[in-house]
């Protein structure tokens, strides 16, 4: 059974976990999350949600409201990548933008998601140029709520 629930500051290091697990950070990919920590206060200050299957953690998205709109974080356990619950999850996060009233969404996308994104209604409109954290560019994309 799949239950979405709002996270809350105690999830922190649940979510850390998931996404330094994460496959598809890997490689050349792994720099962006260096030293990265989910933390409660971003928690209690974003839109955070949770995907869990049978009490077990296994995706979850977060929104950052100041300014901008935009998905800051999006991820998906690499066990039930494929399974059609990360499709699942962002039709939620698309829910809860529209309840937020937010019109369009921002997504600045790890390059191997851009077809995931896509194929959720997303628009690649520009490109974020290298960092030193993320050392490639990154599709920049517009979803519209």
């Amino acid at each position: 059974m799949i239950t979405i629930r709002p996270a809350v500051p105690d999830d922190a290091e649940a979510l850390t976990d998931l996404m330094h697990g994460s496959a598809a950070y890997s490689g050349k990919y792994a720099s962006i999350l260096d030293g990265y920590a989910v933390k409660p206060s971003q928690i209690e200050r974003d839109v955070f949600y949770i995907a869990e299957r049978d009490r077990t953690l296994c995706r979850f998205y977060s929104l950052t409201l100041d300014g901008e709109p935009e998905l800051d974080l999006m991820f998906v356990a690499d066990g039930v990548q494929g399974s059609g619950l990360g499709s699942m999850l962002f039709r939620h996060m698309m829910t809860e933008a529209r309840r937020q009233g937010i019109a369009s969404i921002k997504i600045v996308s790890h390059p191997p998601s851009v077809g995931f994104y896509e194929a959720m209604g997303a628009v690649v409109v520009g490109t974020k140029p290298p960092t030193a954290k993320a050392t490639w560019s990154r599709p920049i994309l517009s979803l519209a709520i």
